[in-house]
């Protein structure tokens, strides 16, 4: 094998040794079923290079042998970066809030700088409600963000030793999982070289419908990074949930068993050879552990992946044919964490050594610990608001007016932070009469934040269909007069939203005629005193939702959601 090669396995069949050159690789295949983690582990182990390897799901049994490295971050703020962050906080696509966020991003070193920029915004007075309801939106979901990075314990530096360096994330949410990732590839890019980076679960990381801090680092890694001898390694189960746009520059795919028929044409899509010379796809979905097809701009064979820990000649008999994989069982000496590594360190040194190992068990204890308060908090506060629900709300009855609790009753129910919300609820309803002798009355009490969102919901849809059912001009004078929120002309409408004539005697009855349709739907207020249209769909809303006695909160929040529908 020449130095440029890394050894891989061997061919199915002949049992030739086969190897691949340092390059962006992606190893996909059933979690648990085709190796993938054994294939990587093996790769990096056989490349010479360091590694940074990161764990990101509790349990996480693949990658036992490494250098532990602590969580790295490096903070940004930057409009690009904050809009991926809450793309993946939220699990979607933002839609509208650019403009916002880039004004909310302008001066900030921070997040935190983020959030008081937003905190600004929505002291000013004289802010329209529009924008108090985008810059209400954006600043709960900072809520969301800003308590999970104040709890955790990050390193700011970024130390790689030779071999696997293992960054353990289990305990992070995704969103801050992938702040990590990013911070490490920026750095390795930038700093490093002969290094390896492998992105784990890349359908969350790099995914293909929405947004994630990881996602623009990972292009420019890709693009950029072997350069300096630095490489991507994709680790997913499938190809269709990944973004396409890293995949453009990696040249190395290894594709093991999938279960699922239209993953299976994926993998099969992406083989570099005649449609002929393809394998079928039951032989896709009967790939057995350790076999993948390895396509190359050289080659495209199917291949048995040698374990690390898995002798040579025993790996050729499997790869032959002549041994079956299923009889193949890891060493429990491979599985075990190695010992650590002897640090040769001076007498004077041991004070210190000490210290920073005290150090380390102090955050991982406080991080920990706060991590549980946090939770905790979080569970009472919907706790707090669930009680409060059952008690205060009026009861359905005939003939007695429903009890509540008292503050001090509610008071003495909330600190039993063990038990669960069921066994809470309980407590409550057996406060409350179920019932009497032959002939009493009864209660009942269903809870007020679920039949609220229900009918939020039911409004939404109706609205959205509505809108929905709207001619493209009638839209798109819908979004104008909503984002200027004042009174249009319909000279105005003509010039500056429709772009046609305003001084037409016949484009003006056009408008006229397709803003009849709006005042109609009570969409848009139409004021005969000086033929102007007005913004009222606020207002709708808000009237729609007044018998379910709907929040401000709630109502900006569905605002918000309907002008983002009509993007």
């Amino acid at each position: 094998m020449s130095a440029k090669s890394i050894h891989l396995g061997f061919e199915v069949s002949s049992g030739e040794p086969i190897g691949i050159p340092p390059s962006h690789i992606i190893v996909t295949g059933v979690t648990q079923l085709s190796g993938k983690t054994t294939t990587l582990e093996a790769l990096i182990k056989r490349s010479g290079l360091k590694a940074i390897v990161f764990k990101t799901k509790p349990g996480e049994r693949g990658f036992n042998e490494g250098i532990p490295c602590p969580p790295y971050f490096k903070e940004k703020a930057d409009w690009q970066y904050v809009s991926s962050l809450l793309e993946a906080t939220l699990k979607e696509k933002l839609k509208f809030e650019r403009s916002w966020i880039m004004t909310a991003c302008k001066g900030a070193a921070s997040l935190l700088d983020v959030k008081r920029n937003i905190e600004q915004q929505l002291a000013n007075p004289k802010l329209r409600d529009l924008h108090r309801s985008v810059y209400t939106t954006l600043d709960e979901y900072f809520n969301l963000i800003l308590p999970q990075l104040s709890v955790i314990s990050f390193s700011r530096t970024l130390e790689v030793q030779d071999g696997i360096n293992i960054m353990d994330l289990e305990r992070m949410k995704d969103e801050l999982q992938s702040l990590m990732i990013r911070s490490v590839l920026e750095t390795v890019l930038h700093e490093m070289h002969d290094t390896i980076v492998v992105i784990p679960e890349a359908w969350k990381f790099l995914p293909q419908e929405r947004g994630n801090p990881c996602k623009q680092s990972a292009e420019e890694f890709i693009r950029q990074g072997a350069t300096n001898k630095n490489y991507l390694w994709i680790d997913s189960q499938d190809i269709a949930g990944v973004d396409k746009t890293p995949l453009k520059s990696v040249t190395t795919w290894i594709l093991g068993l999938q279960s699922e028929r239209n993953e299976v044409r994926h993998t099969l899509d992406q083989m570099p050879i005649p449609k002929k010379l393809r394998p079928a796809e039951d032989q896709i979905m009967t790939l057995p552990k350790g076999h993948f097809y390895v396509c190359t701009p050289a080659f495209s064979k199917k291949v048995y992946v040698q374990p690390a820990w898995l002798d040579e000649i025993v790996a050729i008999e499997i790869a032959a044919g002549k041994k079956d994989v299923a009889e193949i069982v890891k060493p429990i000496s491979a599985m075990l964490p190695p010992l650590p590594r002897p640090v040769a360190v001076q007498a004077t040194d041991e004070k210190l050594i000490m210290l920073e190992t005290l150090d380390r068990k102090i955050n991982d204890t406080r991080r920990d610990f706060l991590q549980h308060i946090d939770q905790l908090t979080s569970y009472v506060t919907k706790v707090a608001q669930t009680v409060t629900d059952l008690a205060m709300r009026p009861a359905v009855s005939t003939s007695m007016a429903a009890p509540t609790l008292t503050p001090e009753q509610i008071k003495s129910i909330l600190p039993n932070f063990e038990l669960m919300k069921q066994e809470i609820t309980d407590a409550v309803l057996a406060k409350i009469p179920k019932g009497g002798a032959a002939g009493g009355t009864t209660t009942i009490v269903e809870p007020l934040k679920a039949l609220q969102n229900k009918f939020l919901e039911e409004t939404k849809q109706r609205m959205l269909t509505t809108i929905e059912g709207l001619s493209a001009d009638a839209k798109k004078i819908l979004q104008f007069v909503e984002s200027v929120q004042r009174g249009v002309s319909q000279k105005d409408l003509c010039d500056k939203c429709l772009g046609i004539k305003g001084d037409s005697g016949g484009n003006q009855a056009k408008v006229r005629d397709i803003s009849k349709i709006l005042y109609a739907l009570g969409l848009a207020r139409r004021d005969d005193r000086n033929a102007m249209t007005y913004p009222v769909l606020r207002e709708k809303i808000k009237a729609d939702l007044g018998f379910h006695q709907a929040t401000d909160g709630e109502i900006d929040q569905l605002y918000a959601h309907i002008i983002a529908e009509m993007l």
